[in-house]
């Protein structure tokens, strides 16, 4: 009965995994497919899930995988990911909504330096928080209610929305403001598709990741993550950014009979980061230094 082979058990399963060509989606593709489910990765470079796809599958997993090229960044790409789906198969079991995008300011400010702060606020405009916008909230919407359908049934379905803590802490100087109000929105969309679907016995959690090595965070092709986020991720508590097998497992647990009593939930999944993030990130710095060590 608690055996872990049974009970984290994904075999068999049929699984979305949005953005599952690089980083977090692409580690999370293959946790789900070394233990034996069957797993589309979508993205909206098809050459990069190809790459992923010969790549994964030289792990020798026990699972499958299937490349579908898609933008969840309209309503209309959704639909086309999720009738897709439809055509192939007669359930799903997981979604995982792990796509997402960031952006930087225009221009660069150090937190303390009032007058190049002012600048860098006035030169946000719509269409930095609308690119963000349409992939980290829209995008979880339209896919999620696209595959309602087919998620009833499942015997176990299972909703997962990839955050960030930049949706819960107030970092002053690491990512953009931008960035962190779509995190924010995604967690509390998050908890009201728990309550929305509950009838449908569809479990929905939001897992929030600290740093951990991704195109966003500048591992480009497994290059090791970029200074900025690298001093990011040493204010955490673990000194240090998150491992592949650290997201995956939160994963398997969500996806598994482990998880089956969890609903409306969110995790935070960075070392402590969150914990320490009022501590430091309010340090000042000589605006002349210009060294963001307060990241």
């Amino acid at each position: 009965m608690f055996k872990i082979d049974e009970i984290f058990s994904v075999a068999g399963k049929v699984v979305v995994v949005t953005g599952g060509g690089t980083g977090l989606g692409k580690a999370i593709a293959a946790g789900y497919y070394e233990n034996g489910a069957k797993v589309y990765i979508t993205g909206r470079r098809k050459e990069v899930l190809d790459a992923t796809a010969e790549e994964l599958k030289k792990l020798g997993g026990s699972g499958s995988i299937v490349t579908l090229q898609g933008d969840v960044a309209t309503k209309e790409g959704c639909t086309k990911i999720a009738d897709a789906i439809k055509e192939k198969e007669s359930k799903l079991d997981v979604l995982v909504n792990c796509a997402g995008v960031g952006n930087a300011y225009k221009k660069p400010a150090h937190p303390d330096d009032q007058d190049a702060l002012q600048e860098q606020l006035q030169a946000v405009d719509d269409v930095d928080f609308n690119q963000l916008n349409s992939i980290n909230v829209n995008g979880v919407f339209f896919l999620t209610a696209a595959l309602v359908p087919l998620l009833r049934k499942s015997e176990n379905p299972s909703v997962i929305i990839i955050a960030s803590i930049a949706g819960l802490a107030n970092q002053r100087a690491t990512g953009s403001i931008m960035y962190g109000t779509t995190k924010a929105a995604a967690i509390h969309l998050g908890t009201l598709l728990a309550g929305r679907l509950s009838p449908f016995k569809i479990r929905v959690n939001t897992i929030c990741p600290g740093i951990f090595p991704t195109e966003m965070t500048g591992d480009v092709g497994g290059s090791g993550m970029n200074d900025m986020s690298t001093r990011a991720s040493l204010r955490a508590p673990l000194k240090r950014g998150g491992e592949p097998q650290e997201i995956v497992g939160p994963i398997l647990l969500l996806s598994s009979k482990a998880g089956g009593y969890m609903h409306g939930t969110h995790f935070t999944v960075d070392g402590g980061r969150l914990m320490a993030a009022g501590i430091n990130d309010g340090i000042a710095q000589p605006a002349e230094t210009n060294t963001y060590d307060q990241f």
